[in-house]
């Protein structure tokens, strides 16, 4: 099915979607994909948790474990962001697999 996006960047997907959340995800070669969501009750944890304060969000404890974990890994992360470099990310690797083998749409 064909859908036109209008001229405010809006599409209308027809009643029977009507009030449904979608993911909506943007590929590199610009196609998007919606993908229905359901919508999961807040837990009291959730629900009680402080309201916004304007102030930047920081992880619990700072970012000293997660940097410490770093640099404790080092060797490892630099390891892999090198393998990255060299081969591309895993969804690089099968959209090449896909091009070389015919399947790619």
């Amino acid at each position: 099915m064909l859908k036109e996006v209008g001229a405010s960047g809006q599409i209308s997907l027809g009643k029977r979607f009507a009030g449904q959340l979608f993911e909506m995800v943007v590929h590199a070669d610009e196609r998007v994909e919606l993908i229905p969501m359901r919508v999961v009750a807040a837990t009291a944890k959730t629900a009680s948790a402080p309201a916004p304060t304007g102030e930047p969000w920081l992880p619990p404890g700072g970012y000293a474990r997660a940097s410490a974990w770093a640099l404790e890994n080092r060797e490892a992360l630099e390891h892999y962001a090198a393998q990255i470099e060299a081969h591309g990310t895993a969804a690089e690797e099968l959209q090449q697999y896909l091009q070389e083998t015919g399947h790619a749409g």
